[in-house]
């Protein structure tokens, strides 16, 4: 299968029947599917698995299509691993509870399926990286001899879109991913990252769960929209393209897409070929307002400059009271460690860098994100 084309399944529900049948469609339209998996290799299925999450909010990956993956797999006689480094601490105690409220843990009963505890990790240098030269990556997915990369249809407060190349962040373990939210703050260079890591874990399966995606203030507090797909595609990047249509997204709002253009790793859609269905972009989807000048650094500015800048312009994380349980996931999640926990959680604007990882990782979706008007109009 060429890497610009993608399969197009129509699936308007997770119901068992509908379910399997598009995607033995899509394998079967996958025409080079049997020469990626080998009998007695290692697949890893590496799922959306960013909160612990009810599959019925439309945060995760959806369990019955990863059950509908795994019978196809199974006259491969492959070893399958599902796993994920969720937001937050990566430790077993934590992926068990995840697995279970996202309806994972039942997956594991099937013969020859384990659901991934480990928690180490391997620096790894990647020289071809056009900004990133190295990566700390999950163990468990550079044991794997093939990995299926099984991303959600859904929204994102900092990169606009996350699909199957945002992903492959869940493959940097734990607490690791602050780093490179510090290191690169500015949404440009975060999604040039997020292209190198995708280059060098190079999933050779991608698949899309875009039955019941997400729109708004996604990736975990905005609300549910049936867009009726499931797709995929040998690459990430073509995969990415064709969500990117289906949610009705200029294509140059979306920075990991951006960059991906830029570097020669994609085009158009008019350059992506479609198998099977036609993909109908959804009408009026509600998607978050960013631009470059709302993660710019600012702090290189007289610091008067940059108190008024942070404060009366650029976006912020606000905190509802009255959802909020007072947990403390924001303030230990913070990449800048700039949430502080007072009668609620309290942020320094000066130190923020607009990550939004904590309404990313609230689990209660007590965070919510104010764009000044004065912004809007500043930065147009």
């Amino acid at each position: 299968m060429g890497k610009n084309n993608v399969v197009v399944s129509k699936c308007d529900s997770y119901d068992n029947d509908q379910l399997k049948s598009s995607v033995t469609d899509i394998f079967k339209k996958m025409d080079n599917i049997e020469n990626l998996i080998k009998p007695n290799s290692t697949v890893v299925i590496k799922p959306n698995l960013l909160l612990g999450k009810s599959p019925d909010q439309v945060v995760t990956t959806h369990p019955d299509l990863i059950q509908q993956v795994i019978d196809r797999l199974k006259k491969f006689e492959c070893k399958i691993v599902i796993g994920d480094s969720p937001g937050g601490p990566f430790n077993e105690s934590r992926l068990k509870r995840i697995y279970k409220k996202t309806g994972l843990f039942k997956l594991s009963e099937n013969e020859n399926v384990s659901l991934n505890y480990n928690t180490s990790s391997t620096k790894i240098s990647f020289e071809e990286g056009f900004l990133v030269k190295s990566f700390e990556v999950s163990d468990f997915i550079l044991n794997a001899d093939l990995i299926i990369n099984m991303s959600k249809l859904k929204t994102h407060s900092f990169m606009k879109y996350t699909g199957s190349v945002k992903n492959l962040f869940g493959t940097i373990p734990g607490m690791k991913k602050a780093e490179y939210h510090l290191r690169m703050p500015e949404a440009e260079n975060f999604a040039l990252m997020l292209v190198d890591l995708a280059r060098y874990i190079t999933p050779q399966i991608n698949i899309m769960d875009a039955v019941i995606g997400m729109e708004g203030a996604g990736p975990s507090a905005g609300e549910k929209r049936k867009f009726g797909y499931i797709m995929a595609s040998t690459s990430c990047f073509s995969l990415d393209i064709a969500g990117a249509y289906l949610f009705n997204i200029d294509l140059e709002d979306i920075p990991t897409i951006k960059q991906a253009k830029k570097k020669g790793l994609v085009g158009n859609i008019e350059e992506i070929k479609l198998y099977g269905d036609k993909l109908v972009p959804a009408e009026n989807t509600l998607t978050p307002e960013i631009n470059e000048s709302d993660t710019r650094n600012v702090n290189n500015l007289p610091s008067f400059l940059a108190n008024i800048v942070n404060k009366l312009l650029k976006p912020r994380p606000v905190f509802n009271k009255e959802q909020c349980v007072k947990c403390g996931d924001c303030a230990a999640n913070c990449p800048a460690e700039a949430i502080e926990l007072d009668d609620y959680p309290k942020v320094d604007l000066n130190e923020c860098i607009r990550c939004f990882c904590c309404q990313e990782l609230c689990s209660y979706e007590a965070v919510g994100i104010k764009k000044p008007i004065l912004g809007k109009l500043f930065f147009k």
